[in-house]
């Protein structure tokens, strides 16, 4: 057998191989940018499974003749990393199946970020649901985006971005028309900021964004403020608003303890809400029943 002789050159340089594991990397990220629809910009998320149906006097059991209550939540996921570190979408998804919820409002969802393996998780979690999905980033570095989400086993339409600024960090409030059978309600969702000054400057202007709307509303959020604020408290109080507040019992809905998660609405709730104890983030999750009922009929 000949010798074969190997050139110096023939194999590539260290910097080479890394340079084209780079342009690799970044070739795929921006295969996926094109791949993955950008919902930052309100465009309702095709989960891929069809919504289930949920009817608007969905029996509460035999013979009953009442109506199913709305079942609301709010969860801030802080990305799915949970109590011990570790980014664990599914375990999120278990709370979420487990409150059985018609509209979910999320925060802290990340959307093609490293640090959470560059899951679109508003995605990830309507799939998994069946459920339709409007995601709003208020974050965006590149392709990379951070905000907030709703899901809905009814359709949501006419989302809206409300930019709110002054705080440290991009803030927003989302909203959207949740079309149930014959009726219509506004649901929304924020996430304020954490320190103090930026809430003042944020809270007129999320009054001026919902104060003239022509439907029922459910506000829902980290609000990152006790029931007890004042600027919390004027602010829903001329919204029209009441807080569907837990027992006194209940759990903090942050790890640190503290309640700042509420859920607000001007219709009449079925009781009072639940925290549900859970791992999956540094918050946990906030649910309520409220009576549809209330809301009122489409004018025919």
């Amino acid at each position: 057998m000949l010798p074969v002789s190997i050139q110096k050159d023939a194999c590539p340089r260290r910097g080479a191989v890394s340079r084209l594991i780079w342009l690799a990397i970044w070739s795929a990220l921006l295969l996926m940018a094109f791949i993955v629809p950008n919902t930052g910009f309100l465009q309702p998320i095709p989960s891929g499974a069809k919504p289930r149906p949920v009817p608007a006097a969905l029996s509460a059991g035999p013979d009953s003749g009442k109506e199913r209550p709305l079942q609301v939540m709010t969860y801030n996921i802080r990305h799915a990393e949970g109590m011990d570190g570790r980014v664990n979408p599914q375990a999120v998804l278990r709370d979420l199946r487990a409150a059985n919820a018609d509209v979910i409002a999320l925060q802290e969802v990340d959307r093609l970020q490293w640090r959470s393996g560059l899951q679109d998780q508003a995605r990830y979690f309507a799939q998994a649901m069946g459920m339709h999905c409007i995601y709003a980033p208020a974050i965006r570095h590149g392709m990379s985006q951070y905000g907030v989400a709703l899901l809905s086993r009814y359709p949501l339409e006419a989302p809206q971005i409300h930019r709110l600024t002054g705080g440290r960090e991009p803030r927003l409030l989302l909203t959207a028309e949740l079309r149930l059978p014959n009726r219509t309600v506004t649901v929304a969702t924020t996430h304020l900021s954490v320190e103090a000054a930026g809430r003042t400057r944020e809270w007129p202007q999320l009054l001026a964004a919902l104060q003239n709307g022509q439907t029922p509303l459910i506000l829902l959020g980290d609000f990152n403020s006790p029931s007890s604020s004042p600027e919390l408290q004027e602010t829903i109080h001329r919204l029209g608003l009441k807080e569907i507040r837990p027992k006194p019992s209940s759990l903090p809905t942050v790890a640190h303890g503290g309640r700042i998660d509420h859920i607000f609405t001007n219709l009449q709730a079925e009781r009072s809400a639940l925290v549900r104890d859970s791992r999956a983030s540094d918050h946990r999750p906030v649910s309520a029943s409220i009576n549809e009922n209330e809301i009122p009929l489409y004018a025919h």
